[in-house]
């Protein structure tokens, strides 16, 4: 059985491990002090947003999923199962590069099933949408937007490949959008990217001219893993958000709920 295993600093400043091993179902568990390993579901119901971060659990919670998400869901892996010695995912340089190279230990799966839906789908929350559309063929495309004064329009349109997933979204990391008297800009941390009216901040050069809309992507990506199976069809997004993402989610497992009614 090969075994995936990372481990390193996270956000909070506490230290995690995180192995990753292909099994026939899906699983998270977390080992905290020498309690028996707690298991937690890993349902939509479950997620919780806090600070733009992405939280799952109830009672017991693991913190900052969404770039290990992100790396499974782009590396089409949706049969593992994950242990977390901590109640944090490391946040390494706060994109999903570290994720991959451990990850492409594992071997690649063929059972997940795709969900093929035959309607559209539209959420809209504030200035971001997300619209959804069936596609003859079996990949998704998506079409993302971020707008802002700062750094007016960006865009990026892809294919989701494992490969394209590597080279195209994977290194894009973390942003915000702030100002010039923001204390972190005068100390960077080694990870993410500080936006302001008058230039971007960021410990290394940046990686792509349009790095934030790519980390969006990213983020959009993590977010959907919480289906356990690929999307197909084409998604176009404009100044998307975890919470949007979110509600999207929510209408594709209605739509697939009530297929599989159908079918009946």
């Amino acid at each position: 059985m090969n075994r995936a295993e990372l481990e390193g600093l996270c956000l909070s400043g506490a230290h995690s491990r995180v192995e990753v091993v292909s099994t026939n179902q899906f699983a998270i568990f977390l080992h905290l002090d020498s309690k028996k390993p707690i298991r937690i579901r890993h349902e939509i119901e479950n997620i919780r947003i806090k600070d733009h971060f992405v939280t799952i659990g109830q009672q017991y919670r693991l913190h900052v999923v969404e770039h290990l998400f992100s790396a499974l869901y782009g590396m089409h892996l949706f049969n593992v199962r994950i242990d977390v010695y901590g109640d944090e995912v490391p946040f390494f340089d706060g994109s999903s590069l570290e994720f991959l190279g451990s990850l492409e230990v594992l071997e690649k799966e063929i059972s997940a099933q795709p969900i093929s839906l035959r309607r559209t789908i539209t959420v809209k929350e504030d200035n971001g949408f997300i619209c959804f559309w069936p596609l003859e063929g079996d990949e998704l495309i998506v079409d993302m937007e971020l707008k802002h004064s700062y750094i007016g329009a960006q865009r990026m349109a892809v294919s989701l490949s494992p490969e394209t997933y590597k080279k195209e979204i994977a290194p894009a990391r973390t942003f915000v959008f702030t100002d010039e008297n923001d204390p972190r800009l005068r100390n960077l941390p080694p990870y993410g990217i500080g936006v302001t009216g008058k230039r971007v901040y960021s410990a290394t050069p940046l990686r792509f001219t349009n790095e934030p809309v790519r980390h969006k992507l990213l983020d959009l990506l993590g977010d959907l893993y919480v289906l356990r199976r690929p999307l197909l069809g084409k998604i176009v997004a404009h100044n998307t958000s975890h919470h949007l993402n979110l509600r999207f989610v929510k209408e594709v497992r209605s739509l697939v709920n009530c297929q599989n009614d159908f079918r009946k």
